[in-house]
């Protein structure tokens, strides 16, 4: 008898943790909204200091706020830093980095929605797709 409760209690518990999860609305909610990728990402090193150079294509939708940012996630030795944030459609940003040690740099454009493209219950900050520049 114990061991028909326990199979049944641990069934119920199973049934109860794996059923009542519907993931797929969420996963299936159409995002309207995308930035296009910064264009011509080029770097120039001279001695420790990086300088990282794009363009912000000219192609950026009505929706979003101007002037947009760009991100860039720097990554030393496969481990992530730090986010530098560079602000008011600057087009360069000067790191400083260890010369011993082998970078990654993740480029991103940010633009947060105007308040009437945002939608109610979503997000209004949109990154674009990323570009990549390895320093060895």
């Amino acid at each position: 008898m114990k061991n028909i409760v326990k199979t049944l209690g641990i069934t119920l518990v199973m049934m109860l943790f794996t059923s009542c999860y519907d993931r797929d609305i969420i996963d299936h909610k159409e995002i309207n909204h995308s930035l296009p990728e910064v264009q011509n990402l080029s770097y120039a090193k001279e001695g420790n200091v990086v300088r990282l150079a794009w363009q912000i294509p000219a192609d950026i939708p009505a929706d979003f706020r101007r002037p947009l940012e760009v991100s860039v996630q720097v990554v030393e030795n496969n481990i992530y830093r730090q986010i530098v944030t560079v602000e008011n459609e600057h087009t360069s940003v000067d790191i400083t980095i260890d010369t011993n040690k082998n970078y990654r740099f993740v480029v991103k454009l940010l633009g947060y929605l105007t308040a009437e493209a945002q939608e109610t219950g979503t997000t209004d900050r949109f990154y674009s797709g990323s570009r990549v520049v390895e320093i060895q």
